[in-house]
């Protein structure tokens, strides 16, 4: 009896697929029956034989709602469809349906999150070999202007999908250097809030108007009340005025800030912490702790150096891995960009990364996130010879022209012309600093009377994760040129006469060192602020038992008064209030 073989497939939709001799074959029965349809269809279809093609593309994400076709949303998949319906690309009878025409995406972006790589694969009319770029011309005349951008088309084989074949996924974030400035946004918190209490006197003002006047006292103290309002609004306005005058006088006096070396080196030290396998249910939205989902492989995570927009300058993240969840990136800089600036501790982002607790984790605006780039390595390597490679540089001038022309303008115009977008969100985020601390200060105290192991996950899924992408990258194993080679080959090869063998034994060894060092270290940090949490939440709670009996005293001698004087008969009832968490 032959063993079955099984195999596991991750239902999310950018999860990474493996490829294996099942796919082969998948792809050699879908090309049959590609075969078979040709021989059904009449002689006059034979011009519109349906290819399968890899289509590369970048948009603009701001005014969609994502890149997959939800009914009743404006989402690029729609436009995109259109275009190639009108193109010739898809016949009209098949509109509508994606099942028909095989068509997969290679990843799925959010609202408002654009891209400069994102493919899809389909099954295309009049795509021949030497047809993909008029195809690709026609497309382009049917897309919204300055919006989606079709670069070009390679064929592919029958069983392609742009999102299984697809290895590995690059993303950018793009924010303002002076993102990491503690001295943005400025004063912004003082004026929103006096520009909330002159509201509340317009309010008082509108309420006093309405109401009827029945004396002459009364008509004379509202004159009055009015005339103390109008003041205290010039008087606010006189001193808005003085504010900007003395905020223009000190960022003079100031000196600008700079993104240095030192402190792109302080930003990737906190990069390299998302770098491996990790849990990333508190840096993703909707999603279980213990579901394999959970899981991702991040393979890079970067600073640049600052670089120009419309003489402004940025920095991008750069963070490449096989598969993200649902604002798993804008959750990863959001964190990072807080520990940057103080407002969190680096054992904030370690306990998030490891507790099993749900916590909230800051996310950035999507604003300044887009797709940078699919690779397609593992499917490149196994159709070498018979096919043309997928690779986004085959249009880099296109790629790079619609990348400063389109997207980072957008990113600019949104941050320095129309609105402070990353000034509003720091904004936010401070003024709800004290609740962030409050939450991690109560599930720091929970884990340590639970006493829950925050240990990083098995150092052996990342390195199998590490061992299966460098094969990616080297193509398979070579195999040995000497046959039998059993113990006598294995003592031949053991490379302890070979000195560059020992000396990279040598540097293996030093990192392990380097990382179990590391990996106490990271542990002692969270048992130190666990510990911080629980004293804090302990002077907390005392502070409040102590109001409370402040109130409660209070309380006894205000009804023991108003028993002295006859107001009332009987004793105090007290009700002690319910503690929170």
């Amino acid at each position: 009896m032959c063993p079955q073989r099984t195999t596991t497939v991750d239902d999310d939709d950018e999860t990474k697929a493996t490829h294996t001799t099942t796919v082969v074959q998948e792809e050699e029965e879908e090309a049959d029956d590609d075969f078979d349809d040709q021989k059904q269809q009449p002689s006059n279809a034979s011009k519109k034989k349906k290819r399968k093609i890899a289509l590369f593309f970048g948009y603009n994400g701001d005014g969609y709602q994502g890149m997959q076709r939800n009914p009743g949303a404006k989402t690029i998949e729609d436009d995109l469809e259109k275009a190639i319906v009108n193109a010739g690309g898809i016949a009209t009878s098949n509109a509508g349906d994606f099942n028909k025409v095989h068509w997969n995406r290679a990843a799925r972006t959010d609202k408002g999150v654009s891209a400069v790589g994102q493919v899809v694969s389909f099954k295309c009319m009049n795509a021949d070999d030497g047809n993909t770029e008029t195809m690709v011309r026609a497309i382009n005349e049917h897309l919204p202007r300055n919006k989606i951008v079709a670069f070009g088309a390679t064929r592919v084989t029958g069983g392609f999908s742009a999102k299984n074949q697809c290895d590995r996924r690059k993303y950018e974030y793009v924010v303002p250097v002076r993102t990491f400035d503690v001295r943005f946004p400025g004063k912004r918190k003082r004026r929103a809030e006096r520009k909330n209490e002159n509201e509340d006197c317009g309010e008082k003002k509108i309420d006093d108007e309405g109401a009827e006047d029945t004396t002459a006292h009364a008509d004379a103290t509202k004159d009055r009340d009015d005339g103390t309002e109008e003041e205290k609004r010039k008087e606010n306005a006189r001193d808005d005025d003085d504010e900007e005058e003395e905020e223009g006088e000190e960022e003079k006096n100031q000196e600008p800030y700079v993104f240095d070396e030192a402190e792109r080196t302080k930003v990737n030290d906190i990069l390299k912490h998302f770098v491996g396998t990790h849990n990333f249910h508190n840096y993703a939205t909707k999603v279980d702790c213990d579901t394999p989902q959970a899981r991702r492989f991040v393979i890079s995570f970067s600073c640049s150096m600052p670089f120009k927009i419309q003489g402004e300058y940025f920095v991008k993240f750069e963070i490449l891995g096989q598969s993200f969840l649902f604002n798993m990136i804008r959750k990863l800089v959001g964190m990072t960009i807080g520990v940057a600036r103080g407002y969190c501790d680096m054992s904030d982002l370690l306990f998030a990364l490891r507790t099993k607790q749900r916590v909230n984790t800051p996310m950035a605006p999507e604003l300044g996130l887009f797709l940078c780039e699919c690779q397609y390595d593992a499917y490149n390597k196994r159709f070498s010879t018979e096919r043309v490679p997928l690779r986004l540089d085959n249009w880099r001038d296109k790629v790079e022209a619609f990348k400063q022309q389109t997207v980072y303008k957008h990113i600019y115009d949104r941050e320095y012309v129309i609105k402070d977008n990353m000034g509003e969100w720091i904004h936010k985020f401070i003024s709800d600093k004290d609740g962030f601390r409050e939450q991690y200060d109560l599930a720091m105290h929970r884990a340590l009377l639970k006493e829950e192991k925050l240990a990083p996950l098995s150092a052996k899924n990342s390195q199998k994760q590490r061992a299966n992408n460098s094969q990616n990258q080297q193509g398979p194993k070579a195999p040995s040129a000497t046959p039998g080679g059993g113990e006598a080959n294995a003592k031949k090869d053991d490379g302890t006469s070979d000195p560059k063998k020992v000396e990279a034994s040598t540097v293996a060894k030093e990192e392990e060192e380097q990382k179990s060092e590391n990996k106490r270290d990271e542990e002692a940090l969270l048992l130190r602020a666990a510990k911080s949490a629980a004293e804090r939440v302990s002077k907390k709670r005392a502070l409040e038992l102590e109001k409370q009996e402040e109130r409660k005293r209070r309380e006894i001698a205000r009804h023991e008064e108003r028993v002295k004087n006859g107001m009332v008969v009987g004793k105090v009832e007290y009700n002690d209030d319910e503690m929170s968490e």
